[in-house]
């Protein structure tokens, strides 16, 4: 039976989902292939890390209330049964890394916003740039956040696989 709860819980997952579909595809997106004349490389380039840094923020508090929304749920949410111990520990150990993946990507984006070149504005927050920290700190952290990235990737793929081949 379809409750309340599940659709709650199956609207977060989508949404974040698609969030972060969005935002692994559209910061480079918006860098690279968007004419940068229009609006003057400075303007360009806050825009576009700007709008990263403010749906990586939502995708955040979204992943944190799905979390705690299903740890505070009373009702017991309808899962797929694993059909092995293996099977459970695959799922475990995907979701885990799913989670922290996502939890480095947000520590490592804000370090990068923190000690960027260029002044930002996050929800209202001014950044002003750190041009020293720029060409020491922000390349360590942005080859990290990198890393993570393509890890996520790839454990998006193993999840949607799983979930194609427990299905069938």
């Amino acid at each position: 039976m379809i409750t309340k709860s599940y659709l709650t819980d199956r609207l977060i997952h989508w949404v974040s989902a698609i969030l972060l579909i969005f935002m692994l595809m559209n910061l480079s997106t918006q860098l690279h292939n968007i004419n940068w004349d229009i609006k003057g490389q400075l303007l360009h380039r806050q825009d576009a890390v700007e709008a990263h840094a403010e749906v990586g923020l939502l995708l955040i508090a979204l992943t944190i209330a799905r979390l705690l929304f299903t740890w505070l749920n009373k009702a017991k949410l309808k899962r797929m049964v694993p059909r092995s111990k293996k099977h459970a520990l695959m799922i475990k150990g995907t979701h885990i890394a799913l989670y922290v993946c996502l939890i480095g990507l947000a520590i490592t984006g804000l370090a990068m916003i923190n000690h960027y070149e260029i002044p930002l504005t996050v929800l209202g927050v001014e950044l002003p740039p750190e041009i020293v920290a720029f060409y020491d700190f922000f390349p360590k952290v942005h080859q990290i956040h990198m890393l993570l990235k393509q890890a996520i990737w790839w454990l998006l793929g193993i999840h949607i696989v799983g979930v194609v081949v427990a299905r069938r």
